[in-house]
């Protein structure tokens, strides 16, 4: 009996600088994954609505007309949450109120400017694989699965009594998740395990490219 080929994943990368677009598809596409690239987000606004379905989006955060947060507000107000694909997030001058405006709009996947293939491979590997260790009792995997929807409590629960013991990348991500949510009580004791400090997203660069550097070990 034939065992039936599953599709390889489609990835969509939207950044206005054709060097990026053009690394980016090298890159993913010597994986065998499947991948296109847009320039414009109002054009990646397009095809995403007209029901062309991506499993990753990896975004470039600045570009002309709409930054990366304005494409995903206008695709889930179209679409639904639901309909919004996984997102790796890239900027080179984001910022810590930026890294917090991604996070509640469910990205907690960033990298930060000049990009590596070796960073965007592993990144967009983790994504793609992130359902399949959630349902397999991964703890990291389903608290994320569940901020991506915006379920704070479901995923503070899930970080809340593990079966196995957090690290302190987990820590950091139930203080991010306590603190979106609005708990800053329970969002300082994950930070002062994680070594990280309330007051992030009021500092400037620096603190994208640490949060990128410590959320890219999940």
């Amino acid at each position: 009996m034939a065992t039936e080929t599953k599709p390889a994943p489609r990835i969509l990368v939207v950044d206005d600088e054709p060097s990026v677009r053009r690394a980016c598809a090298f890159t993913l596409r010597a994986e065998g994954w499947k991948t296109e690239t847009e320039e414009c987000p109002h054009k990646a606004l397009a095809r995403l609505t007209e029901g062309e379905r991506f499993d990753v989006l990896v975004l470039d955060y600045a570009m002309p007309g709409w930054n990366g947060l304005e494409l995903l507000h206008e695709l889930e107000l179209k679409r639904g949450l639901d309909a919004v694909p996984a997102v790796l997030l890239a900027s080179a001058h984001a910022d810590g109120a930026v890294a917090r405006d991604a996070l509640r709009f469910g990205v907690w996947d960033l990298l930060a400017k000049p990009l590596t293939p070796e960073e965007l491979r592993r990144c967009v590997r983790r994504l793609l694989a992130r359902p399949l260790a959630a349902a397999e009792g991964m703890v990291r995997a389903q608290a994320l699965l569940l901020a991506r929807k915006r379920a704070w409590s479901e995923a503070l629960g899930v970080l809340t009594s593990p079966p196995e013991a957090l690290t302190e990348t987990d820590e950091l991500i139930g203080g991010l998740i306590a603190q979106l949510h609005g708990d800053d009580e329970m969002a300082k004791k994950y930070f002062r395990r994680a070594h990280w400090w309330p007051e992030w997203h009021r500092h400037g660069a620096e603190i994208w490219v640490e949060l990128a550097r410590r959320l890219d070990k999940v």
